[in-house]
């Protein structure tokens, strides 16, 4: 027979809607309204819901078990019980809510909720939960919502996260979890997809060593070509390779800033390898004589050339 039963919370929701509520206590259940129920095993009912495979809704005001004539216009859902949980204090649900019921959770103007089930009629034995609604009157006392998310200590979530990542369905046990994500481990990478460590380290470090090579190769070069250009001295080459080496850029500033200084140094001082020869020393003379007795006789310079 089904039975509607207003329950729970003595205390206000939290800011944000649990993912873990805790739908029915264990034992003896006795009501505000004086009505009383018995779970005697918890155990029981975790495992009838599971053996239907059916997700169980989280109405408003239990808006889903009234009559149809009573009712007006659509029935909407706050939520969807998608998992359950036995433990010392009673079962537990994981609930996927919807935007509207979590808005209305975070303003509190739902602080309650109220399990539905079917128990028999003689010693009132709790033998299914058929799904809850919020309320504003509460009938049971059980654990407060604001701390049902801190109290909760099963791995559903955590597990629940691990079963999105791999891919499975929403309702994958925790073994055929554990036994993809094992499969996962094991496999061997896609050869197209990753590539191994050691193998990029290498790669690494060649691609060091060449840049290295490189760099080395263009900073001899260019101190050479300052060099030969008059930008540094013999005795400076030591010195601007370091520079070269260390800090290209500034190396290139310097070269900038001095300009070719040193380029008179490389020029040569004659012509040719001889010095003049006495032959030139004489001819030059006797010329620059003869010219001197022209202008004292005031006669032309070339006159005595003939």
């Amino acid at each position: 027979m089904a039975d509607l039963s207003t329950s729970l919370q003595a205390a206000p929701l939290a800011a944000e809607a649990p993912e873990w509520v805790h739908l029915m206590p264990s034992g003896a259940i006795s009501g505000r309204d004086g009505r009383s129920y018995t779970v005697s095993n918890p155990d029981a009912l975790v495992a009838a819901f599971h053996a239907r495979g059916v997700d169980l809704p989280i109405d408003y005001e239990h808006q889903s078990e009234t009559h149809k004539e009573t009712r007006v216009g659509p029935v909407p859902v706050a939520g969807w019980i998608k998992d359950m949980k036995a433990r010392a204090d009673g079962i537990w649900g994981r609930v996927e809510w919807t935007a509207a019921a979590r808005d209305l959770i975070s303003q509190k103007a739902y602080r309650y909720l109220s399990p539905v089930m079917m128990h028999r009629k003689d010693d009132k034995e709790v033998l299914r939960l058929k799904g809850a609604g919020l309320v504003h009157h509460p009938n049971l006392t059980l654990t407060a919502l604001a701390s049902q998310e801190d109290t909760m200590d099963d791995t559903r979530p955590f597990m629940h996260k691990i079963a999105k990542r791999l891919g499975l369905a929403d309702g994958a046990s925790e073994d055929e979890i554990m036994q993809t994500l094992e499969d996962a481990l094991g496999k061997t990478p896609d050869p197209e997809k990753y590539v191994p460590i050691a193998a990029m380290q290498s790669l690494m470090d060649d691609r060091a060593q060449t840049a290295t090579a490189m760099s080395e190769s263009r900073a001899l070069a260019k101190v050479e070509d300052a060099l030969e250009k008059g930008h540094i001295t013999p005795g400076m080459k030591d010195w601007a390779t370091s520079l070269c080496r260390q800090n290209e850029a500034s190396f290139d500033a310097f070269l900038e800033r001095s300009g070719k200084v040193f380029s008179k140094l490389l020029e040569p001082t004659h012509t040719t390898a001889h010095p003049p020869s006495v032959q030139t020393s004489t001819a030059r003379a006797e010329s620059e004589m003869a010219v001197s007795i022209c202008r004292q006789l005031g006669l032309e310079e070339t006159a005595l050339n003939s």
